[in-house]
Formats: C-alpha cells, structure tokens, sequence
C-alpha cells in the first residue's frame, strides 16, 4: 500500500515537472528562438558570411523569455562586440610580430573591461564584460596570422548583427511576451509582503519569530536589484513603457526604507513585550485602526485618518508624561513606535500615490525606475576577479603558444569567458563546475551530429530537419529557470564544436582537438579561480559589514563637526541599506559565527539617522542649555572603531554612562520646555540600538 502511495506521489511530481517544462511560455519561447536561429543562419550562409555558427550562437544568448529583455541583451551584445573588436583592431598593428605581446594584451583588456562591468550591477554590465572576452574570441584564433585578424574582426561583428536583428524581430513581432506586467507583479509582491509582515508583527508575539518572517525579509532584500534588472529591460518597450519608469521611481525610493521601518517596528515591540508594558486605551485603540487599514484591501483613502489617529496618540502620551501619569521610559518607547507606524502609512502613501498615477495612464503596464544612488562595490573582491581574469587567460596563453598547440586557441579564449561569466559571484566553483558538464553533454551531442545526422544533410531543408528537433529541446531547457544555464552552455557551445560553415566538412579530429583546448581553459579558469577568487558568501557579507561601519564612523564624525547635512544623512541611509540587501541573503545560506554576531547594518542606519536628528536638528537648543555631547560621540567613535576590528564587539560601559547623563540633563529640561521631547526621543533612539535592553537612568 505504501509502495503504491509513494508510486502516485511520484508520478503527480513527474506530471507537475512534465507541464512545467512543456508549459505554453517555455514551447512559445522556444519555437521563437528555433525560428529565429534558422533564420540568422539562413541570411548567414546567403551573405557567404565566414562564421555562420556564430550567428546561430548568438540567437540563443541574446533571446529571453521577453521581448524587451531580447532587445536590450542585443543591444548590449552588438556594443560589447563592437568595442572589444576595435579594441583588436587598434592594438594588432604595435603588436603583430610579438604573439605573446598581443596575448599580454588582449589578457590585460579582459581583466580592465571585468574591472568596469563589475561596478555595475545591471543587466549593461554585459557591455564590458563581453567587450573583453569578445576581444579574445576574436584575436587568439588569429594571433599566428594577424593578416587575417581585421577579416575576422568584421566578419564577428557582421555575424553578430544579423543574428541580434534576426532574434530582437522574432522574438518582438511574433506574439511578444510584456515584461511590464511582470514587473508590476514584483513590485506589488514587495509591498504586499511588507504589509503581511507588519501585521504579523502586531498581532503575534515579536519574540515568536518565524522562518517565514525571515523569509520574508531575505526576498525584499532581493527584490531591489530585480526590479532595477526588469527596470533596464523595460526601457525598450516603447516610450509608453519609458513614461511609466519615470512615475514609479518615487514608489520604487519609497519602498527600498520599508526595511528598516519594518525591523524598528519589531525592535520596539519585542523590548515593550519583554517589560510587559500594556498599551493605554487610546494607543490601543490606534493600533486597531492601524490593524483594520493595513489588512483592508482598498485602504487609499483612510490614510488621512490613520495619520491623524496615531499623531493624536503621540500627542496624548506626551501629555500624560508630562502630567506624571506615564513613565518616561514607556512614553518614548510608545511614540517611537507609533512614529514607525507613521513611517508604514507614509511610505504606503507614497506608493498608492504613485500606483494610482500609474494606473491612469494604463492599466497594463506599471514599471519603475530606480533612483541613482551610490551603490557597494566591493573594491578587493573586484580587483581578485580581475587578477584571475587576466592569470587565467594569459597562462592558458603561454601553455598555448609555448607548446604549438595549433589548435589551442580556444583554452584562452574560454578561461577568459568563464572567469569574466561568474566574476560577480562570491563562489564561483560550483557554476563553473556545471560549465564543464554543459560542455561535456555538449561535445558528446555535437560528435553525433557530425558523424551521423549532418552528413545526411545535403540541403538547407534538409540540415533545419536534422537540427530542430535539438534545437527545439534546448529551447525548452533554457526556459526553465532550474536549467537555463546548463541549457545555454550547450546551445552556444555545440554550434562552434560542429564548425558549421559554408562547405561543413565532418572532421572528428577537429572536433576532438577543440574539445580538448575547451576543457584544458575552463580547467584553468576553475584552477586560478579556486586559488585566488572563491570566497565564501559570508566572506563578502563582512566585508560589506566593515565598509558600512566605516561609513557610518565617518558620518559621526561629520555629525559632531556640524558638517553633516540633511543630504548626506539621506546618501548615508541609501549606501547602508544597499548593504543590507548584500548581507541579508548571505546570511541566510552561511552560517559564519562572526557575521551572525555583527548584524545586518539596519540597526546602524537608524543610529547613523538619529544621531544627525538628535545633535544636527538641535544643536542650537542644545548649545543655549550648555549640553554638551562631546564625550558622547568620543565614546562612539571609539566603540565604531572596535567594531571594525572586531565585528562582535559590544558597546562599553563608558558609552552608556555617557548616554544616560545626557538623557537624564534632557528629561530635566522637557519637563519644563517640551521643545526638549524631540532630541529626548531621537538619543533614546539612539541608546536603544546600542543598548537594547537598557532601561531608563534614574536621576541623581
């Protein structure tokens, strides 16, 4: 009976997988591709172009499930071409005698065009990434006759063209796929989560925390360079499309701070559960209306009200405090959580604002932009990628020409494409190591073909009935996303294994000799990469750590000297929470004791942002009541400073001494001027994210 129980379970896992893989999207996708890489060949092989595998490669490169993404990876793919064949072309003429000169060279351009893609993390990296691989594709087959290499040159990029136009018309004129809709979707789902997190944060206990709540927070930490990726691609769908970014880029800045507006939320609510602090009447009765508006469908038009609802329990709790009726302690900790809730409704608000405008310009499409902002680059990471890059390319260069291998040309040539492929990534090895078996499916299928099925092929007719049906399945394979790698690797290695060109000749020999250059360079690419360039993701993550803390420290510092404005305070906030989307999701899949210890950067960002309202905002009330934070922001430099060293490193008793004096001196003076209750907030603010489980000084 079991037996039989676990025979259907398996057989509705095989049915699910079965439509996944035969789903309309995945067979629409690959009947496009395989139309429009028979049609680049064809006009290939009709222009007597050199190369025509060339073309057929490119098609399944630059095609996506998109439309729009297909013409901006065409796009990028004809630029970098054509900048890594000038490239060749400016440097061949000083360096044609020399073979080893112009490998040192074309070896120094793959790593300095690395160097430029990976300071950005959008699709247009691809520009330069390929402008330097391309260099190599077209240089090193040529090196030991550079007569040839100006032909090869023009004759890639022509290839390439035809191949990007024949793709980018296919794929946009024959019922083609939106990726605005998409994009909606995305961006809907980052704020519907927000909105599903909050209200489990209300309604279950905040010590109570859940897979799913983390889960939850790890994909919103992903969705700000997803949606940034779907923003590049969506630009070629039309000026409509364009009009549409421009308006969504104000919901897209709103949404990157829900965050930390969420975690504040559950820092205040956890340290009010662990004092048993009972919420009065009216802040009770705001949270309900707050609970109603959130888990209410259409809620627009409620905001006014929620707004005036929580303002007015802020203002109920200062009044009681100042009336003696309510501890200091739990008149702050309330306001500072109602004044995150604020932040909620502000910032879905903004979004709904924005949503609607959207809407009335089309109900179909609603992409965003994303503001330019700095964004993290990890300066060594980056410069280790670029130094395997150029190891891997020239070495394979050297093995190569110092042999006379005639046809080792190709060991370089994909040692520089795989190290410039998977620079971006902190573990390379494992990707690399499916490249390999990509290739090793893909030399064995091309061997079929040559020496079995295209030999039979005797016209154009008859080589698109031998091709098809294979094209058609690695169509289907790179419309899986559990596949599209393995099935990219094959599709753009076996046009080049087969040679396919004017008269195809089948040559086994050939066909050994350049598996054997393929495998000898990515064996060198996963060698170099493994010695000097994998790192394990919690690696990256603290070192992204370390350069928040250090920005942070310098923020203080500009702080204290009054040198800080209320930009820098938004440019300061925007570089941390950059961070904490790297961190987050690294997190996650590495257990690392030390980055577990040293946090996610959000509390640091609050604390960067109080410190500016509670010193900058005030300075001229605190200076006339000779309140002086000097020693303060010495002691929290000086713990920054430990903290940079030593991640786990705890605030020291100095620095709290320090903190309670000033909010002792400030709570004198609120009691008698209530213009002191704001910076009185904002340093509690302050202590609560280094000392969370602080309470409150009592005065001397």
């Amino acid at each position: 009976m079991a037996f039989c129980q676990d025979t259907a379970k398996n057989a509705c896992l095989r049915s699910i997988h079965y439509m996944k893989w035969f789903s309309k999207s995945a067979l629409l996708f690959s009947g496009k591709t395989c139309l429009a890489a028979f049609l680049a060949l064809y006009i290939a092989l009709e222009l007597n172009l050199d190369k025509p595998a060339w073309s057929l490669t490119t098609v399944y490169v630059a095609s996506q499930l998109y439309s729009a993404a297909t013409i901006s990876k065409s796009i990028f793919r004809f630029l970098g071409t054509l900048l890594g064949g000038l490239f060749v072309l400016l440097i061949y003429p000083a360096t044609v005698q020399d073979p080893m000169l112009f490998s040192l060279c074309i070896s120094l351009w793959v790593a300095l065009c690395l160097y430029l893609s990976l300071h950005d993390r959008t699709p247009k990296s691809y520009i330069f990434m390929l402008a330097g691989y391309s260099a190599a594709i077209m240089g090193f087959p040529d090196v030991t006759a550079p007569a040839d290499i100006t032909y090869t040159v023009i004759s890639r990029i022509e290839e390439i063209s035809v191949a990007i136009l024949c793709s980018s018309l296919v794929h946009r004129l024959i019922m083609p796929v939106s990726m605005s809709s998409m994009l909606e979707q995305s961006v809907s789902i980052w704020y519907q989560n927000a909105r599903k997190l909050c209200a489990e944060l209300i309604t279950v206990m905040p010590r109570e925390k859940s897979l799913e709540r983390e889960d939850i927070l790890i994909q919103m930490a992903n969705y700000p360079l997803n949606v940034e990726t779907m923003i590049t691609h969506c630009v070629y769908e039309g000026e409509a499309a364009r009009r549409l970014i421009r308006l969504v880029s104000v919901q897209y800045q709103h949404l990157s701070y829900l965050i930390p507006t969420l975690t504040a939320i559950e820092a205040r609510l956890s340290l009010l559960a662990e004092q048993n602090i009972r919420f009065p009447e009216y802040v009770a009765q705001a949270f309900q209306h707050f609970l109603h508006w959130l888990n209410s469908t259409e809620h627009s038009g409620e905001t006014l009200a929620i707004n005036a609802s929580l303002i007015a329990a802020q203002q109920q709790l200062k009044a009681d405090w100042e009336r003696g009726e309510l501890p200091v302690e739990e008149s702050i900790l309330l306001t500072g959580l109602l004044e995150r809730l604020l932040n909620f409704v502000r910032i879905s608000e903004a979004y709904q604002t924005v949503g609607e405008r959207v809407s009335d310009l089309t109900p179909s499409a609603k992409p965003g932009k994303m503001a330019r902002s700095h964004k993290h680059v990890d300066k060594v990471m980056l410069l280790l990628s670029c130094l395997t890059a150029f190891l891997a390319t020239f070495l394979t260069c050297l093995f190569w020409i110092g042999s006379g291998w005639v046809d080792g040309a190709t060991a370089p040539m994909m040692a520089a494409v795989l190290c410039s492929f998977f620079a971006a990534m902190d573990s390379p090895i494992a990707p690399m190591k499916i490249f390999l078996k990509g290739v090793v499916v893909a030399i064995g299928i091309s061997m079929l073909y040559t020496t079995l099925l295209i030999p039979e092929a005797t016209s154009f007719e008859a080589l698109v009935l031998c091709l098809a049906p294979g094209l058609m399945a690695l169509g289907l394979v790179i419309a899986n996303p559990s596949t599209n790698l393995i099935g990219l690797i094959v599709a753009t290695q076996i046009p080049g294994l087969i040679g396919m060109s004017h008269h195809f000749k089948p040559n086994l020999l050939l066909i050994v000799n350049a598996s054997l250059s393929t495998l000898a360079g990515i064996t060198a690419a996963v060698i170099v990469t493994a010695v000097i360039r994998n790192k394990r993701p919690a690696w990256t993550a603290k070192r992204a750590l370390r350069k928040g803390l250090k920005e942070l420290l310098q923020f203080i510092t500009a702080v204290e000297l009054n040198s800080a404005s209320l930009l820098m305070r938004q440019q300061f906030v925007a570089r941390t929470l950059d961070k904490v989307n790297i961190i987050l999701p690294r997190k996650r899949i590495d257990n690392d004791a030390e980055l577990a210890a040293g946090g996610n950067l959000i509390t640091e960002a609050w604390l960067g942002a109080n410190c500016y309202d509670f010193y900058v905002r005030h300075q001229q009330l605190l200076t006339e009541q000779g309140i002086s934070s000097d020693r303060f922001f010495g002691e929290l430099r000086l713990f920054l400073k430990n903290r940079i060293r030593l991640l786990q490193a705890q605030p020291h008793n100095a620095l709290l001494e320090e903190l309670n004096s000033l909010l002792v001196s400030l709570e004198a003076l609120a009691q008698r001027d209530s213009s002191f209750f704001a910076p009185l907030l904002y340093l509690f603010n302050v202590r609560l994210s280094l000392f969370p489980q602080a309470r409150w000084p009592q005065q001397a």
